[in-house]
């Protein structure tokens, strides 16, 4: 990243010195790029490659249709109703075939122009050659599948909203025949998508009413304007009219703001609560939001993002900083760029910034138990109301509207939202995880029955000065950035302390040697400097990223039965526990896991996170 910004910079000044002009009066230097607070040199380069799985037609939630009805009851008797009585009683979700999409031949299609649409996307303004948009992959479907056909197509440049128009048929009965027998879905202007992004092993999200639904989330973003990201899941499907002239209303907001500030995106409103949602504190007013061309791996120059509001708060004072999240603990293949710290309060990996963009009217649309109240014609204040059929069908989700689970590196905003809605919010408590913060010292028991016998103090060492009277490790070092001390320096083969035993923390309880314990007096051994994370650093460090030469810390571990995974647990006390899920919504608690030692259900006692990585990569 500031390899290219220099790049800029040099190539503005090439072009400034070869400029053809009739006078030799100096020329002004150009401005240097600003360097963006960013906590790593990261330069992302998406492909679209592997697959994109697909369904068509609404997800029948036979878990929400039971919960919703006065035939809900505590079938276990434990005080709740939940998934698990609903699987007493016989009843659970099942997911439809998804329709398999190989990204290679969806590009190689999609390169021919066959629609006349534009050779590879649609919105050529918007993407750099090879990637593409929920728009595109319905071009796609059209063109492969028979049983669906997108006609009376509106370019985005004739409809007034900067996205395409279109009708969807789809043989949802099956008989072969594309009529009106087909219920919504027969020349329906109101089809739209849904979608769920690769979440790897994650089970603790998914949830009919009180998390990401098992269809998806559905969302008032333009459809040509979303990158498809590989290894997403999305579902095309006939809405609500109720739900289509919502959305449209939204995106008649956003034009008219856009249009009124004379084509720029300014944003009348950035707000955060610091505090978890109980006060806001509002940053800035009607302040612009320009690119930075943060993805230019997937966007053309000039295409805004929402992660462009946080970098333009930036030029404008606001302390932020961004991270990079690469494949995590979970599996899932991230990829992003994600607000990292805002005004000094910076994310803990379990606790961090949430993010909601869009009107402030629409901000409380989806909910459990949602209510609706706005006009069946998209407008805050129309009547008739949306009709409780209708909102229950299309908004009944806890996710959707203004909070999904998109990085804000690829929610693409070239038209104004109203608000910028930024929360701090722990889910350490909602998933049932006990917080390890390098900054405060905690106590933990390694013993296996937590008996309190093997009881320890974990805390981050301060690294030594050039002061220290102890030797400090430099590139002479035969072992210099090798994080694990002990394949050299061991009983077996002593190299140093005059062959006596090494060092052993005995004041925090340890027993063992501890690299990061030898850190201490020897220093960090050519270890490169932290990026200010305090927390979980395995969340990140797990798979492509999982350290090298680090003991233990840098292999896996099966851990086998319920009862030994603690990601099964949950607390009804607290309203956001949730139950494991499947993807179709169904309880399924984890029954094995492949985990690194340090993880949210293990530490490792050599190299325990985050505290010996804080001190080996300290954050100053």
């Amino acid at each position: 990243m500031k390899h290219s910004l220099w790049l800029t910079a040099a190539c503005s000044l090439l072009l400034s010195a070869c400029s053809d002009s009739s006078d030799n009066a100096p020329q002004p230097s150009p401005k240097p790029a600003p360097e963006l607070p960013i906590t790593l040199d990261v330069t992302p380069n998406a492909e679209f490659s592997g697959t994109i799985r697909v369904n068509l037609g609404r997800f029948t939630d036979h878990y929400k249709n039971w919960r919703l009805s006065p035939e809900a009851r505590d079938v276990n008797s434990d005080g709740h109703i939940d998934e698990r009585d609903a699987q007493s009683l016989g009843i659970r979700n099942q997911l439809d075939t998804a329709i398999v999409i190989d990204a290679s031949e969806m590009d190689a299609l999609l390169r021919s122009n066959p629609d006349g649409l534009g050779s590879g996307s649609a919105r050529p303004d918007i993407f750099v050659q090879g990637h593409y948009s929920a728009f595109d992959v319905l071009r796609y479907l059209a063109l492969t599948r028979p049983e669906l056909k997108v006609d009376g197509i509106a370019s985005h440049r004739e409809t007034g909203l900067d996205t395409y128009r279109f009708r969807v048929s789809w043989d949802q009965n099956g008989d072969g025949i594309l009529d009106p027998q087909d219920q919504q879905s027969f020349q329906s202007p109101d089809w739209h998508f849904r979608f769920k992004l690769d979440g790897g092993e994650k089970r603790r999200i998914t949830g009919s009413l009180d998390g990401v639904g098992p269809e998806g989330e559905a969302l008032y973003l333009r459809m040509d304007q979303f990158w498809v990201q590989p290894g997403m899941n999305l579902r095309f499907q006939p809405f609500t009219p109720e739900m289509t002239a919502r959305r449209t209303w939204v995106q008649q907001q956003e034009m008219e703001r856009f249009r009124s500030n004379g084509n720029r995106v300014i944003v009348p409103e950035l707000v955060a609560s610091f505090d978890g949602g109980k006060s806001y504190q509002t940053l800035l007013n009607d302040f612009e939001v320009t690119a930075h061309n943060l993805r230019a791996d997937i966007f053309q120059p000039g295409v805004i993002t929402a992660a462009d509001s946080f970098l333009s708060a930036f030029d404008q004072g606001v302390d932020v900083a961004l991270n990079y999240w690469p494949t995590v603990a979970s599996k899932a293949p991230v990829g992003h760029f994600a607000l990292f710290r805002l005004k000094g309060l910076a994310s803990r990996v379990g606790a961090g910034w949430t993010t909601r963009f869009g009107e402030k009217a629409t901000l409380k649309d989806f909910a459990p138990f949602a209510q609706c109240d706005f006009g069946a014609d998209g407008t805050p204040t129309g009547a008739p109301k949306v009709p409780h059929e209708s909102c229950w069908k299309d908004w009944n989700t806890y996710f959707g509207g203004n909070m999904l689970h998109l990085m804000t590196d690829v929610w693409v905003m070239n038209q104004p939202v109203e608000q910028v809605h930024l929360i701090y919010k722990s889910h350490y408590d909602i998933f049932g995880m006990e917080e390890f913060n390098g900054n405060e010292p905690k106590e933990r028991d390694f013993s296996q029955h937590q008996d309190g016998s093997d009881l320890v103090t974990l805390r981050t060492f301060p690294l030594p000065d050039d002061a220290s009277s102890s030797p400090l490790l430099d590139a002479s070092h035969f072992g210099w950035g090798i994080a694990d001390c002990e394949s050299c320096h061991n009983n077996q083969s002593p190299k140093g302390h005059g062959g006596y035993h090494w060092p052993i923390n005995s004041v925090d309880g340890f027993d063992q040697q501890q690299p990061y314990y030898c850190a201490s007096c020897h220093g960090s051994n050519g270890a490169p400097k932290g990026h200010g994370e305090t927390a979980r650093c395995f969340w990140c460090h797990s798979e492509d990223q999982l350290p090298k030469n680090h003991g233990e810390a840098s292999t896996k571990r099966w851990i086998n039965g319920q009862e030994n995974l603690e990601g099964n647990r949950f607390n009804y006390l607290i309203p956001a526990s949730t139950l494991p899920r499947d993807a179709a919504g169904n309880h399924a608690p984890y029954t094995n896991i492949l985990s690194t030692i340090n993880s949210d259900w293990n530490m490792s006692k050599n190299f325990p996170d985050p505290y010996s990585c804080m001190t080996c990569h300290p954050n100053h």
